[in-house]
């Protein structure tokens, strides 16, 4: 067993990439770091093999400073990238804000998503052709936001690459959903499909009980899960959703534009700085476990994250379940998703075993959430339109579409905001040529 990992220097990917140096029961296997930044590729480097040594596992680690040579004859390959790292995001964040426009997260479906899938796609898709070159075959297993963006790009722009797009927030959600009713996450049956962290759960049962009424009854109490965006989405469209409050407001047009839903929901607005210093206090934790001044804690492990078990899964064939986020086709030319489009990414359960990741056809999926769905899908179609047919104008329309800032702003607002960013990063170098002006 071979796993490469690209941007194995990226801060929220340290657990996982612990998780990867620390697979018992395998047999030995190897781990390929790669990164653009060779500081961080080689406390990385340092890292993982303190991890490996630490659990005892026969892992070898070692940086590659040359992406061909970590991707040669791997059998997994795990995406973690960032281009331009979180100096690209600044602007993502600070050009919207002087147009009015708030964002709280700007990685999913939204303006700073849109930018971000222009810069992001290209890179994927380089990699995706070396995977076809120096290890045809290997399952691209990508972490990288936005999700369901990233994974239309890849399917459009290098189709013969299995690509799983992998994403903790629907079991984190049913998680929550079971402290909240003080259920035992085992004991708790739950279905539900949709898009990257815009899963509607459609289906709650303890012992063969529905227990949504309970959900329900609480979302329309006194207590601080009612006064979340997460509860009220519930009470008005029936169905809990993945991710966190703070992430869905930015999906719809009803929460960030207004002072008094800020205010009443908390949310944070324009937190460019605050994400940039939790990154900084992540990648100095792993560092001071790299340099072995204080002990990795094993008790972080298993990670829970779904690409660590895929791997464990191709090795020891045992069958293990998870969500994936893969085109929304069926071998037999059916859809995985029926309410849903047949050319997006969609979210749905999946299990995986020795021979892959096997998506399964989901549940019904309620009229209305798929109509949210859709209008969030609308916006990813024409910007990865924008990436792979090169043409800017799709970019606009992709902005003039999204439910917060058409809530926001006026077109003429919208399309000058569009313009300054993609000048921006023209300017910095991170633009595709096609879409320069």
């Amino acid at each position: 067993m071979k796993i490469a990992v690209v941007g194995a220097g990226s801060a929220q990917f340290m657990l996982e990439l612990a998780d990867f140096c620390a697979l018992d029961g395998i047999g030995a296997y190897e781990v390929a770091l790669v990164d653009t930044h060779p500081g961080r590729l080689a406390a990385v480097e340092r890292f993982g093999r303190v991890v490996a040594r630490d659990t005892n596992v026969p892992a070898e680690v070692r940086a590659h400073g040359d992406r061909v040579a970590a991707l040669d004859g791997a059998d997994v390959v795990v995406t973690s990238i960032g281009v331009g790292m979180q100096t690209s995001i600044r602007p993502d964040f600070e050009i919207p804000a002087r147009y009015g426009l708030r964002q709280t997260v700007a990685d999913t479906v939204g303006i700073g998503a849109i930018i971000r899938i222009l810069r992001t796609a290209p890179a994927l898709a380089e990699i995706a052709a070396d995977m076809v070159a120096h290890c045809p075959g290997a399952l691209l297993l990508n972490v990288t936001n936005p999700m369901a963006m990233c994974g239309m790009a890849l399917d459009r722009m290098v189709p013969e690459v299995r690509t799983i797009g992998l994403c903790h927030s629907t079991w984190v959600t049913a998680a929550t959903i079971a402290d909240l009713l003080d259920i035992p996450i085992g004991e708790l049956e739950f279905a539900g499909a949709g898009v990257n962290h815009q899963v509607f759960i459609s289906r709650l049962e303890h012992r063969g009980v529905d227990v949504y009424p309970r959900l329900r009854e609480l979302a329309a109490g006194d207590t601080p899960f009612a006064r979340t965006v997460r509860a009220d989405l519930l009470r008005r469209f029936g169905y809990f959703v993945t991710e966190s409050s703070k992430h869905n407001a930015e999906y719809v047009p009803w929460y960030l534009p207004w002072d008094e839903q800020v205010e009443r929901y908390d949310l944070p607005i324009n937190p460019y700085w605050e994400r940039r210093a939790n990154n900084a206090e992540w990648f100095a934790g792993a560092l001071e476990v790299a340099d072995e001044r204080r002990p990795f804690r094993r008790d972080l492990l298993p990670s829970g994250e779904y690409a660590p078990q895929i791997a464990r899964s191709l090795v020891d064939g045992e069958s293990r379940p998870l969500y994936a986020n893969v085109p929304n086709r069926t071998a037999d030319g059916g859809r995985l998703v029926a309410e849903l489009p047949e050319w997006a990414v969609v979210e749905v359960p999946a299990t995986c075993d020795g021979s892959g990741v096997h998506p399964l056809v989901a549940e019904a999926v309620p009229p209305q959430c798929a109509a949210v769905n859709r209008r969030y899908l609308d916006v990813c179609d024409l910007a990865v339109r924008a990436v792979v047919e090169g043409d800017r104008s799709h970019v606009h329309h992709a902005a003039l579409l999204d439910p917060n800032a058409s809530a926001t702003m006026p077109p003429e607002r919208i399309a000058a905001m569009v313009d300054e960013l993609l000048d921006a990063h023209q300017a910095a170098g991170r633009l595709p040529a096609a879409l320069c002006r």
